[in-house]
């Protein structure tokens, strides 16, 4: 095979993995065509998960001669992988498009803003405090205190604007330059620029020296095939699921240091809506949904799954509330509690801080909203640190910029 095509399915492996489906029939195909032998074969399936063996797969068909490229291409349009296909053989035209879009992001962290996000009276980092060494906490003094992408998908294809979710933009803008991060704020992305977005957004943190990763995505959604994770709809009207995002950023090979990335998903999980026991009343039907449908362990190997923080708006099968002039009910509160919460506290423990306030929310037209939060492998207390940095920098200096002078 081309060193340009096993370059090409090395840089595409995580979306090869997540749209291939048919796996049997793939490597059954293979097989006939003798692109592979039965050893390969029985190598490729053995139970080791369906993503373990996907990945088994493109990295054996990179060994299997000059023709295996354009056998695989034809073997993935006759399984019906249209979309692996189109991974392939359309990577070339999406570069090229890709490299059309607007990728500005800024590198500058305004003033410090002490009257929004409270800073430790003592200045004391929550991290090194004794008193929260057990379980571990991660490192967090870096200045900037890290990169936060944030993703407000407001006008869809044949759907009603968003309304509120420009509230929500503002608030979070303000929120993370507050606690020290780099704002990069994205609006209106159609599903190529959403996955551009992405892959350019990683790069930007694997050259930045950081503490810790933020991307926070709103828009409508729908339920996915699993329960734990949700379909984003883009501009235009097309689905990328979260899961598929949060791949993105599990590292190919052991990292050296643990950066914890946190997830925020506010987005719709299905149309049902929590009345409670009893029917409660609420503000008179102002409020709206990111809803899409409604009208108004082997010892040998290490984890690839760590440090990831993920919270969804609502649980699975829900639709997660929006009010048109305050913005969504999540979005509030948590703006709310970090502002004023992050000098002493951890993210677990605000997050409960955070389900408790949305949880005295209620709308008569759409009832009541439950957070859902997890974690992969996220095993040590998180402290944003607000204003306080490993190189004790003063909190009220005017600017604070980025090292790398390349911007993307």
């Amino acid at each position: 095979m081309e060193q340009y095509h096993r370059k090409l399915i090395n840089d595409c492996m995580s979306e090869l993995v997540y749209v291939t489906s048919n796996l049997n029939a793939i490597v059954d195909n293979l097989l006939e065509k003798t692109v592979i032998n039965e050893w390969m074969k029985n190598y490729i399936l053995e139970d080791d998960g369906e993503s373990d063996s996907k990945t088994k797969l493109y990295e054996l068909i990179q060994g299997r001669g000059p023709q295996a490229f354009t056998a695989l291409c034809k073997v993935l349009e006759e399984t019906g992988n249209l979309e692996a296909r189109d991974v392939l053989t359309l990577y070339q035209t999406r570069k090229e498009k890709e490299e059309q879009l607007d990728k500005t992001f800024d590198k500058m962290i305004l003033k410090h803003d002490d009257s929004y996000v409270k800073i430790h009276p003592e200045r004391k980092r929550m991290d090194n405090y004794e008193d929260n060494l057990n379980p571990r906490a991660y490192t967090m003094g870096s200045n900037p205190k890290g990169h936060a992408l944030i993703l407000n998908i407001n006008n869809i294809k044949d759907r009603d604007e968003r309304k509120g979710s420009k509230v929500d933009m503002e608030n979070l803008k303000k929120l993370f330059k507050g606690l020290g991060y780099i704002v990069h704020p994205k609006e209106d992305l159609s599903e190529k620029e959403f996955k551009s977005v992405i892959k350019e957004f990683i790069n930007i943190c694997h050259t930045e020296k950081a503490s810790s990763i933020v991307v926070f995505i709103m828009s409508h959604g729908e339920a996915a095939k699993n329960s734990r994770s949700v379909n984003i709809i883009t501009a235009d009207g097309n689905k990328i699921n979260t899961d598929w995002i949060i791949d993105q950023f599990v590292p190919k090979k052991k990292p050296t240091i643990s950066i914890p990335k946190l997830f925020f998903i506010q987005a719709c999980r299905g149309e049902i809506s929590d009345f409670g026991w009893k029917y409660c009343d609420g503000e008179k039907n102002v409020v709206q949904t990111d809803s899409t449908t409604i009208s108004s362990t082997g010892s040998m190997y290490n984890r690839r799954y760590k440090d990831i923080f993920i919270a969804f708006a609502t649980v699975p099968g829900h639709t997660a509330i929006r009010d048109p002039i305050d913005g969504s009910w999540f979005v509030q509160k948590l703006c709310e509690v970090i502002r004023t919460n992050a000098f002493n506290k951890d993210l677990a423990s605000m997050m409960l801080m955070v389900d408790a306030e949305v949880e005295k929310l209620s709308s008569t037209q759409y009832g009541y909203q439950t957070l859902e939060w997890s974690s992969r492998g996220f095993n040590k207390r998180f402290f944003f640190n607000p204003g306080l940095y490993d190189d004790n920098s003063d909190h009220d200096s005017s600017i604070t910029t980025s090292t790398n002078p390349t911007d993307v």
